[in-house]
């Protein structure tokens, strides 16, 4: 059986994407997570980020390109449409999940109301116990300073949660009346989709945990993907 180590902590929605995909494909894997933020550099010297991930000696980076090379060597349970329209819907949809849908959490998660619980939630993952209080002067300012960059962090919370909710609205249409989404089994599109609002309800964000419960279709939705995953 393969060696496989996932590195990061599954707070972030990008780790939880790889570590339900491992699950997934039922490959026994260790999860590591960095006990200090210079971990995630010595693992993934090219980008510093989670998740970082060792196949049998090979490193690999970006969730899509570790689920990417996961699949190729262990191709079933298959994460795309054996149909290349469909496969191409379900990366597209990962890819909008990553690049637009995690901007909005990440811009509530840091805005001013939420910042303080936020940094709380991250550092109490972090080790060891010295760096905490370091880590929470420094991770609100850092990460306002990304949102704002990205554009997102520069708009008005009331924006951003009305936004979200467009969102989420787009996505049961997207859904419609199948299991999961463009397929009737779980695949890359709807671990991406489960990393984000999973995040978005298990964080200091109320208002998006709400916003996620009140659309049942998604609940469902992310109940599924944990079975299928189990």
């Amino acid at each position: 059986m393969a060696s496989i180590r996932l590195y990061g902590s599954r707070i972030s929605p990008f780790v939880e994407k790889v570590w339900r995909g491992l699950r997934l494909k039922k490959l026994p894997f260790e999860l590591v997570e960095p006990a200090t933020p210079f971990d995630l550099r010595r693992r993934n010297a090219q980008t510093g980020k989670m998740p970082a991930l060792e196949l049998e000696g090979e490193p690999l980076f970006d969730s899509s390109l570790i689920l990417r090379r996961i699949d190729e060597r262990f191709p079933n349970p298959p994460l795309l449409s054996r149909d290349p329209r469909v496969a191409a819907a379900q990366r597209q949809l990962e890819d909008w999940s990553d690049e637009s849908l995690y901007w909005y959490t990440m811009a509530l998660r840091w805005c001013p109301r939420n910042a303080r619980s936020t940094a709380e939630q991250v550092v109490m993952s972090m080790g060891p116990a010295f760096l905490r209080p370091l880590a929470r002067l420094i991770l609100p300012r850092q990460a306002r300073g990304w949102t704002r960059a990205q554009g997102l962090g520069r708009l008005p919370d009331d924006v951003l949660v009305r936004e979200y909710a467009r969102l989420l609205d787009d996505l049961v249409l997207l859904l419609d009346d199948r299991a999961f989404f463009y397929s009737d089994r779980c695949g890359l599109a709807d671990l991406a989709i489960h990393g984000q609002l999973r995040t978005a309800r298990s964080g200091p964000t109320p208002e998006l945990e709400a916003l996620v419960y009140e659309r049942p279709a998604l609940v469902d939705h992310l109940k599924r993907v944990e079975e299928a995953c189990s």
